[in-house]
C-alpha cells in the first residue's frame, strides 16, 4: 500500500497545483492589490512564472521522499540533491551571466533543479531492489478513496503551508517599506 499512498499523495497534490498555478499566473495584479511596488511586482511575477513547473515538482517530490524516508531509504536522497546543487550551480551561472535570462532564467532552472531531482529519485524507486515490495508500479486504485485520502491529509497540509506562509507574509510585508527594494534585498540575505 506504500505505493498506493505515494501515488495517491501524487494525484492530489498534482491537482492542487493545477489551481496554484492560477494564483502563479495572476501574481502581479494580486501583488499589485496587495500594495507591492509595480516594480517590485513585475519582478516577483517574472520570477514566479519561471517557477510554475517547480509546483509540479513539487507535487512528486514530497510524496517520493516520504514514501523512501518510510523504508528508511535516504542516502540516495541525499546524493541525488548533492549532484543536482552542482548541476543547478552551473545551470544558474550560464542562465543568468552567459545568456542573460536574469531572474526567469534562474526561476526555470530552479523548476529544472527540482525535475532532475524527482526523476531521479523515481528511477532509483523502479530500478532499486530495496523498493522492490513497496512499488509495484502505477495502479488505479491510486484514484480510490481520495476524498478520504485528502481529508486525513488536510491538517498536515495546514500545518505546512502555515510553516511556510509565515516566510512569505514576511516578504509581503518587508515590500510595503519605505524603501521596498532595500528592505527586501536585506531580508533575502538574511
Amino acid at each position: 500500500m506504500l505505493g498506493i499512498y505515494l501515488q495517491r499523495s501524487a494525484v492530489l497534490l498534482t491537482l492542487t497545483g493545477v489551481f496554484l498555478t492560477f494564483i502563479y499566473v495572476f501574481s502581479k495584479p494580486f501583488l499589485l492589490f496587495l500594495g507591492e511596488s509595480p516594480e517590485i511586482a513585475s519582478a516577483a511575477s517574472l520570477f514566479v512564472y519561471g517557477l510554475i513547473p517547480q509546483i509540479f515538482a513539487y507535487a512528486m517530490n514530497f510524496p517520493i521522499q516520504k514514501f523512501l524516508q518510510a523504508q528508511s531509504i535516504v542516502a540516495p536522497s541525499a546524493y541525488i540533491a548533492t549532484a543536482t546543487l552542482f548541476v543547478h550551480l552551473l545551470l544558474s551561472w550560464l542562465a543568468v551571466y552567459k545568456l542573460g535570462m536574469g531572474l526567469l532564467g534562474a526561476s526555470l532552472v530552479l523548476s529544472l533543479s527540482w525535475w532532475v531531482i524527482v526523476v531521479a529519485q523515481f528511477v532509483y524507486i523502479v530500478t532499486s531492489d530495496r523498493c522492490r515490495e513497496t512499488w509495484r508500479g502505477f495502479s488505479v486504485q491510486a484514484f480510490s478513496g481520495l476524498p478520504s485520502f485528502f481529508k486525513l491529509s488536510a491538517a498536515s497540509a495546514v500545518m505546512l503551508c502555515l510553516e511556510t506562509w509565515y516566510f512569505q507574509i514576511l516578504v509581503l510585508l518587508a515590500g510595503l517599506l519605505e524603501n521596498p527594494e532595500l528592505a527586501l534585498d536585506s531580508l533575502s540575505i538574511w
